[in-house]
């Protein structure tokens, strides 16, 4: 597992350990930072169920100017904190926050909090990736201008929330789908 293009480009990430830990394939990552060239840019990032926190650094790599990694597993914290150091990001464009993703993002809706975007990788036997586009999809105002979900299975959205469904991309197993808010551009 490595960092495809970017500042960090080749720089070698460790894994987390045990069988909960699923690394995004390169093809995938490919994929989904090809599509957000542009979104990226100067982005303010956030990656929940960080694992090794891959995303989140490829996003840094590819000129995001901060991310926020959620991580509660232990081994993948010390593989995310392990990763961050090798690729010398700093603690001012990375924050590392060992809690559960779901109870984080439910503080982060209600205080309003805003990201860019918003990269969610939960286990894909769960129903994670619904309930955390559920909780994203408020009718008054989305926090992020995209949310990217990693899962098992497709799923859409109630149509009078803040975001649309922009793209369903299938690789293997894993499913890879776009919302956008609809009041952004892009």
């Amino acid at each position: 597992m490595r960092v495809i293009a970017g500042k960090y480009r080749g720089v070698a990430l460790r894994g987390g350990k045990g069988p909960q830990f699923r690394p995004t394939a390169q093809v995938v990552k490919g994929s989904i930072f090809d599509s957000l060239y542009a979104e990226i840019q100067s982005a303010v990032i956030l990656d929940l169920f960080a694992g090794s926190g891959s995303l989140g650094i490829e996003a840094l790599s590819r000129g995001a100017s901060k991310a926020r990694f959620i991580e509660q597993d232990k081994s993948a914290l010390k593989a995310l904190r392990t990763n961050l150091e090798r690729c010398n990001i700093t603690k001012e464009r990375s924050d590392v926050r060992s809690t559960d993703a779901v109870r984080f993002l439910e503080k982060a809706v209600k205080s309003g909090e805003e990201y860019d975007i918003i990269f969610a990788d939960p286990p894909y036997a769960s129903e994670l990736g619904k309930k955390l586009a559920d909780m994203i999809n408020d009718p008054g105002r989305s926090i992020c201008r995209y949310f990217i979900v990693e899962s098992g299975k497709e799923f859409d959205l109630q149509e009078e929330g803040c975001l649309e469904k922009i793209r369903t991309r299938k690789f293997g197993q894993t499913i890879i789908t776009y919302f956008r808010a609809k009041d952004s551009t892009g």
